[in-house]
């Protein structure tokens, strides 16, 4: 690792190797750095891409690059080590994609765990073993058990879990230790207590909805009706809370955000799906944030300083709308944006309301 990273350093700081080496190679190699460890499974996986073309490159120039010239067991770590980082790069492309949501995050610390027990025990193994590969798998658990650690303080990662229609009380009761149970849930329920208490959330029922029996006064029919009814509500029983995670995991199309902010769901579970919606409306990773938070630096330029803070929130929360395909513009042939904020409009083939 130290000589691929001098490597990366030798190219980076001479424009004439570095001009050699995408002549060669057709690839640049990049570097890696102190802030995300993914560079250096990036920087491994380019070199593995034009390993062939790279050696001979390395072999040409063995006199400038001297010490650093990679060797045969070189190569072979390499090849092992981006083998290992293979599934934590694909965790990360997998929480930070467009349906990702919260209870993502703890299935990813699941699967990582299990990924370094199976490692460890093949390296481990005489025909296998490797010293530095294990020594990582140490490190890393030690890391993975500190962030487990803290997801105990914040519950709102047991929630998502559980509100995930896909895992519910199941998961937990299948892949966690028996001792962890009752302490995650118990944080779920003090959430949940916020939450119950609260109105119903969603749109009133629509008049179609509302069935005939609703409009008028019960009669001896409608006596009769209910003397053979057989169905149970579920809230004379328990709650929305236990119903919902006791229930049978269902395999679900889109993320369970999409699912919660489904019309029937939110009709059945009407306080839960409040509480499932702003727990899986949080973002797993940082990126968005990061990027939410520069797209409103860009708004805010040096000739807007007197924007305020409601505003800036309006426009790039219809910016982020725009892009995301939930709202159309007037001259697209959708219906704009429907405002009562108070702020000058004015059309134009790029925006439908002018908010400066």
């Amino acid at each position: 690792m130290r000589k691929l990273h001098n490597i990366a350093v030798w190219l980076r700081n001479s424009s004439i190797h570095c001009d050699l080496w995408e002549d060669r190679v057709s690839l640049r190699l990049g570097i890696d750095n102190d802030t995300r460890w993914n560079y250096w499974y990036k920087l491994i996986n380019n070199l593995m891409r034009r390993q062939s073309q790279i050696k001979q490159f390395l072999l040409d120039y063995d006199k400038e690059i001297n010490d650093n010239i990679l060797n045969s067991s070189d190569w072979d770590y390499l090849e092992r080590t981006h083998r290992f980082l293979y599934p934590f790069a694909s965790a990360t492309l997998w929480a930070v994609g467009k349906d990702s949501t919260l209870s993502q995050i703890l299935t990813i610390m699941d699967g990582l765990l299990r990924y370094y027990e199976k490692n460890k025990e093949h390296y481990s193994k005489p025909e296998t073993f490797d010293r530095r590969i294990l020594h990582s798998i140490e490190m890393g658990w030690f890391i993975l058990d500190k962030y487990y650690t803290m997801t105990e303080d914040a519950p709102v990662y047991a929630a998502a879990l559980l509100l995930d229609p896909s895992k519910r009380i199941r998961y937990i009761e299948r892949h966690w230790p028996e001792s962890w149970h009752e302490n995650a849930i118990a944080g779920v329920r003090t959430i949940w207590e916020e939450y119950k208490t609260q109105p119903e959330a969603g749109p009133a029922e629509s008049v179609d909805e509302v069935s005939a029996s609703q409009k008028r006064q019960p009669d001896e029919w409608d006596a009769l009706l209910e003397e053979l009814e057989v169905t149970e509500d579920l809230g004379d029983s328990m709650d929305d809370l236990e119903a919902f995670i006791k229930a049978t995991p269902i395999k679900i199309s889109g993320s369970p955000l999409q699912r919660w902010c489904h019309k029937d769901q939110r009709k059945t579970y009407p306080q839960l799906s409040r509480m499932a919606i702003d727990i899986l409306s949080i973002a797993p990773e940082s990126a968005d944030p990061e990027s939410a938070f520069s797209g409103g630096r860009r708004t805010l330029s040096w000739d807007r300083e007197r924007m305020t803070c409601e505003n800036l929130e309006k426009v790039e929360c219809i910016g982020n709308w725009l892009r995301e395909g939930h709202i159309q513009k007037t001259v697209h042939g959708g219906m704009g944006v429907i405002t009562d904020t108070g702020f000058d409009s004015g059309g134009g083939e790029d925006s439908d309301v002018n908010f400066d």
